[in-house]
């Protein structure tokens, strides 16, 4: 299987989670050509891939994800053109015991880019993934380990001279008997087979998996897209209804894969390309009996009515629906401590400002798969913003539509503001269809906790504030895509926009937003 640099397939957004939002990335060349004296140093950064806890096994094969972007600093486009070679031929991925400089293995860049030159401003970014195989890692003893990537261009057009990222750590341990131990080296092994062009091998490996233990969300939809990839829509629909089944409040991050795989297969059984229907997909592409099969332990019902029509999902009887979001004409309260306010502004400009307050979505219902697959659910089709960052990318444009970025932190795919951390800003979206609306969802894929007001619009300019006050997020250790949503008893009017306000000063970081969903009554 040949694999382009830029992961355009389904490849891009299910293999590797970061593949998508990083190799997505890849600039082509630009007309501007800078010096070493000219600009400063490009930023380069490492994340590792398919990695819990910072540990691995001993001989299990290793992923990781380059970065590449100019300094917020830089007053001139960072052009990466080395001579006899591309941009990534410069990129050098190494594997180092800790407290040393001894290189024990290097990492194999995934693919090649388009254009052998980069081109690195406010507007692009550059990236990739790399790989250390199985055969490499079983060389490299037990221990603890850095991982860094080594930008070095000697001549050529542009920027020459040497970038170093910081170090990821890693430890490397004795296979164990560990379910989750397991469980990571089988997806590190598939993954691995796939990315050779070796997908029926990828297949045998999740198989022998999923046989005794079907159940996993991430070895589902890494199965799912293996057999969409090779032509069998309906073995990766089985894959996707088995793993929807099992989608807990808490859902880790292969939610957003999820969605999107859902969303791709559903398109390939309604627009099959010709001649699919008489062509017989292998054997090896259908998963086992056991994944065709209800999930034998599902999660209870999720505390929200709004996704029981997903395939598989269990229907919570009406009757404690009402009992666990009354939608009656006051709101719930938010808990004592919660910081949250319904406080009236001041008029919008020729339109009269209204209090229609709302309480703040539980971070555990707001699951990416979930919202992606709601049918109640519309995504922004324009959008308007204070300022934005960029003319195309980090404009206001890039908040409309469903999400399409899967890793967290920064991303030319968002709407972004022109200032980092000073003063406030806003975004105003709008919506094919006004509905009676109960919900608006906001997903922030980097510097979340920003947001200060949400308000929604009539067709007729009317404002209505929905939730005024201080966002409560909490930033995790690990970088996270977060979701802010608020929920308002339906709307006796029709919303046709909603306004969201952030306070840039809230925190460090570029605050972004991927997309906003306005959620329409269903009765």
């Amino acid at each position: 299987m040949s694999i382009p640099f830029r992961f355009a397939s389904l490849l891009s957004r299910v293999v590797v989670v970061a593949t998508v939002a990083l190799a997505a990335l890849i600039c082509h060349a630009g007309t501007d050509t800078a010096t070493a004296a000219q600009s400063p140093a490009p930023e380069i950064g490492v994340s590792l891939r398919g990695v819990t806890g910072q540990t691995i096994e001993q001989g299990e094969p290793l992923r990781i994800a380059v970065r590449l972007e100019a300094p917020t600093d830089a007053a001139k486009p960072i052009v990466l053109a080395p001579v006899g070679g591309n941009w990534a031929d410069a990129i050098g991925v190494e594997l180092v015991r800790a407290g040393g400089n001894v290189v024990v293995a290097r990492g194999v860049v995934v693919g090649q880019p388009e254009s052998p030159r980069a081109t690195l401003d406010r507007d692009h970014l550059a990236g990739g993934m790399w790989r250390i195989p199985a055969e490499a890692m079983a060389g490299v003893g037990l221990g603890e380990y850095v991982v860094r990537a080594r930008l070095a261009i000697s001549s050529g057009v542009g920027w020459i001279g040497t970038a170093i990222s910081d170090d990821a750590n890693l430890r490397i341990v004795v296979s164990s008997a560990d379910p989750e131990r397991t469980t990571q080296y089988v997806l590190a092994r598939a993954h691995e087979a796939w990315l050779a062009g070796k997908s029926e091998e990828a297949a045998h490996l999740l198989d022998a998996k999923l046989v005794n233990t079907p159940d996993n969300i991430p070895m589902l939809t890494l199965r799912g897209a293996i057999a969409l990839s090779a032509g069998n829509p309906g073995a990766a629909q089985a894959c996707v209804v088995h793993a929807t089944a099992l989608l807990p409040p808490d859902l880790p991050e292969t939610s957003l894969e999820l969605g999107d795989l859902q969303n791709r297969v559903m398109k390939a059984l309604l627009f099959p390309p010709p001649g699919a229907a008489t062509v017989t997909s292998p054997a090896w592409t259908w998963p086992p009996m056991s994944v065709l099969l209800p999930p034998k332990n599902p999660p209870p019902a999720p505390p929200s009515p709004l996704f029981t029509g997903l395939p598989g999902a269990p229907q919570p009887a009406a009757a404690a629906i009402s009992q666990r979001i009354p939608m009656t004409s006051t709101p719930p309260v938010p808990a004592k401590g919660n910081a949250v306010s319904a406080v009236a502004g001041q008029p919008a400009k020729g339109a009269e400002a209204r209090s229609n307050p709302g309480a703040l979505v539980p971070p555990a219902e707001l699951i990416d798969a979930r919202i992606i697959a709601d049918p109640a659910g519309q995504w922004a089709a324009s959008a308007t913003a204070g300022t934005q960052y960029g003319k195309t990318q980090y404009s206001a444009a890039q908040a409309t539509g469903a999400p399409n970025i899967s890793v967290a932190g920064n991303s030319p795919d968002a709407w972004c503001p022109e200032n980092k951390n000073v003063g406030t800003d806003w975004l105003e979206l709008t919506f094919a269809k006004p509905v009676h609306a109960t919900e608006v969802r906001v997903r922030q894929n980097d510097a979340a906790g920003a947001i200060t007001k949400i308000e929604a619009i009539e067709p007729g300019g009317t404002t209505h504030i929905w939730w005024e006050g201080v966002d409560p997020y909490v930033a995790p250790a690990v970088r996270e895509i977060a979701w802010f949503a608020v929920r308002v008893p339906k709307t006796a009017y029709l919303v046709a926009k909603v306004k969201i306000t952030l306070n840039l000063a809230s925190g460090p970081g570029y605050k972004e937003i991927d997309a906003v969903q306005l959620v329409g009554a269903t009765q």
